[in-house]
């Protein structure tokens, strides 16, 4: 390894923006390890920011040294100057959320208020849709665009967390009367459909952490074949993303015990209003 990269630097004056920037450009240089840290870091900055370390290990899977290795990576004296940057982020645009994940805590095991549970979700939700207006590529948002406009037919690959997000994908493109369909994982034949994809069809996937296994070889057998792929997910770590003609990525960061998929639904809404105003 390349001592430079190691090598302490001066991070005071570094924005949460320019370490998540560095940390994607790192990425496929990490170890498996410091890449578990380097997805959670991007998934949920608001734990990074107020839990210790012991916790964050814990949570990540990790031993506590790891994370000190993984500040160093990046020229960190240690863990807790790396901190420093993810709670920045809190004190300047999400101050709200610090207090919801302080008092997390606190509730644990005992009654709470399904009026704080509301409260929660909807902060949760709210933090979701500003991340989505801040960070989203309106280039990459005119490309998904054109791929879908371009697609003879469209093939919506989604399951687990992101499977009502590729069904409200496909509702909409049919009420657009386009050609759609969702691949039928359930049945068995979806690799038996993306096989069968014409040159000018488009497969959408979509996945977040952790990534499901059939929509990420959906993913793979549709590159291997040439065909187009958009791609909805967290980031350019992502299997899908590095498979995609075009990628967008959708932020996971909320502190919630369920991630939110009002991000992800408002961005598909946006790409079927387009096709339609078209």
């Amino acid at each position: 390894m390349d001592d430079s990269r190691t090598r302490t630097r001066d991070t005071s004056q570094e924005t949460y923006e320019s370490l998540r920037l560095r940390i994607r450009e790192r990425f496929p240089a990490l170890s498996p390890h410091l890449q578990r840290i380097a997805r959670a870091s991007q998934q949920a900055p608001n734990a990074f920011a107020l839990n210790t370390i012991a916790t964050i290990a814990g949570e990540v899977g990790v031993q506590p040294s790891t994370l000190i290795r993984f500040a160093k990576e990046l020229g960190y004296s240690g863990f807790s100057d790396l901190q420093k940057v993810f709670r920045l982020r809190l004190i300047e645009g999400a101050a709200n959320v610090r207090e919801q994940v302080y008092s997390k805590g606190e509730a644990r095991g005992q009654p709470v208020a399904l009026r704080e549970t509301l409260e929660r979700c909807i902060a949760a939700h709210v933090e979701a849709l500003d991340a989505l207006r801040r960070d989203l590529s309106e280039h990459r948002l005119a490309e998904a665009v054109r791929l879908l406009r371009a697609a003879r037919h469209t093939y919506v690959a989604g399951l687990r967390r992101s499977r009502p997000m590729a069904t409200y994908l496909a509702y909409g493109l049919k009420r657009s009367e386009r050609p759609c369909s969702l691949l039928d994982f359930g049945g068995g034949m979806a690799a038996q459909e993306v096989a069968g994809m014409a040159p000018d069809d488009l497969l959408v996937a979509i996945a977040f952490p952790p990534y499901s296994p059939p929509v990420v070889e959906a993913v793979m057998d549709a590159c291997l074949g040439g065909r187009r792929i958009l791609a909805i997910t967290d980031g350019e770590a992502s299997p899908l993303a590095r498979n995609a003609a075009v990628a967008i990525f959708v932020g996971a960061g909320a502190d919630a015990r369920f991630q939110p998929i009002s991000g992800p639904i408002c961005l598909i809404q946006t790409l079927v209003t387009a096709l339609s105003e078209a």
